[in-house]
């Protein structure tokens, strides 16, 4: 399952989160510092392996 990256926009904590596409898409996050849901997903990197090589 992918993991996200959030920031709240309350306290300025950032924090991770593995959630399904689905949890994802349908769920509001809370913060588990403060439980505010206004949180905002961070833009994130991310790599890609594959079968190839360079």
């Amino acid at each position: 399952m992918p993991v996200y990256d959030y920031v709240c926009l309350d306290c300025h904590k950032t924090f991770e989160l593995v959630l399904s596409l689905n949890e994802h898409d349908n769920e509001s996050p809370k913060c588990p510092e403060c439980g505010s849901t206004n949180v905002e997903q961070e833009a994130a990197e991310f790599f890609a392996v594959t079968s190839r090589k360079s």
